[in-house]
């Protein structure tokens, strides 16, 4: 009796402990807490290193990209109808003529919402012509100050075609205008000179049927010709503005509009490259006339034979003149 009750109590007590059963792990010791402590926190080390180095070299690229920005910047140069100044001049140059005509310079302006952009691509010429600022008096006397004579402070492109520039190349031909002073100056990049005055005299403040050699040629360079404007507008340039509650009105300069110019004595030129013989049929034919006097003179008066120079050289320039008169007559 007492040995079965012994042996249910036994079976209770192991079925109770396997029911609270525990599963035991192992804890590290206080050695290796610090071990692991101090792997973690090199590595965390490292990696703000490198994570530093890369953010230090994409600064350094970053700098040297900005720098390469400010040099192109800085070498950028605007064109006429992008800088602020020029603009100005353009769209007061065409206001200004209208009021004083009644109508546009061009057809293509009428329309246009951006005037300065469409002066510069029309075709017609156009230039304004003022004055270049030279030194003022002493201790900057206005009464002595003096200017340096006209200056081209604007042109379009038909007006830069005019004296054989490119569209590009109107450095070579404008003046330049100091922001914080407004003085006019000649830079070096200049090479080119149209001399057009840059005052009208007397109440006159529109003239139509202008004609003035505006270029002469350089008797040094064979290319170089005369450049002759025909039937050209020119027109003052005057500003209003309010000055201490009174209308003030500031002259800016002339400027001049061509459609047509004509090359050496004989070349009538129109923007977009249109070149076309400008010569009087009826005075070619009396230049032949005179040569063949000449010739005849030299060889029955003078004795000179067809093989000789003086004759060789004179019928040349007899077949050269009738060549000019067929292309002429064909180009009519």
């Amino acid at each position: 009796m007492k040995s079965g009750i012994f042996t249910t109590s036994l079976w209770l007590l192991l079925s109770r402990h396997q029911t609270f059963a525990f599963t035991v792990t192992t804890s590290p010791t206080l050695s290796q807490s610090k071990t692991a402590s101090a792997s973690a926190s090199e590595s965390e080390s490292a990696s703000e290193s490198a994570l530093f180095a890369k953010k230090k070299k994409g600064k350094k690229n970053k700098s040297k990209k900005k720098e390469a920005g400010f040099a192109w910047a800085a070498s950028f140069t605007l064109k006429p109808f992008e800088s602020a100044s020029l603009r100005d001049l353009a769209s007061s140059a065409c206001a200004s003529f209208e009021g004083r005509t009644g109508k546009p310079l061009t057809e293509e302006i009428r329309k246009s919402s951006d005037v300065p952009k469409t002066l510069w691509n029309a075709p017609v010429a156009c230039v304004i012509v003022g004055d270049e600022s030279g030194d003022g008096g002493e201790d900057g006397d206005a009464a002595e100050a003096t200017t340096a004579g006209p200056v081209i402070q604007y042109a379009n492109i038909a007006a830069l075609e005019s004296v054989g520039l490119k569209p590009d190349q109107f450095e070579q031909l404008l003046a330049t205008k100091d922001p914080e002073s407004g003085e006019w100056k000649v830079s070096g990049k200049v090479d080119k000179f149209i001399d057009l005055p840059s005052v009208m005299k007397g109440d006159k403040a529109y003239e139509s049927g202008y004609k003035k050699k505006m270029v002469k040629a350089n008797a040094d360079d064979a290319a170089s010709v005369d450049i002759t404007i025909e039937s050209a507008q020119r027109w003052k340039l005057e500003k209003s503005a309010l000055i201490d509650g009174k209308f003030v009105t500031e002259t800016l300069g002339v400027a001049y509009a061509w459609n047509s110019w004509v090359e050496g004595e004989d070349t009538l030129c129109r923007p977009g490259k249109v070149r076309e013989v400008n010569i009087d049929t009826g005075d070619i034919e009396d230049k032949i006339k005179a040569q063949g006097e000449v010739i005849r003179e030299l060889k029955e008066v003078q004795g000179f034979g067809n093989k000789d120079p003086e004759v060789s050289d004179a019928v040349q320039e007899l077949l050269r003149l009738k060549a000019l008169l067929e292309e002429v007559v064909a180009s009519k």
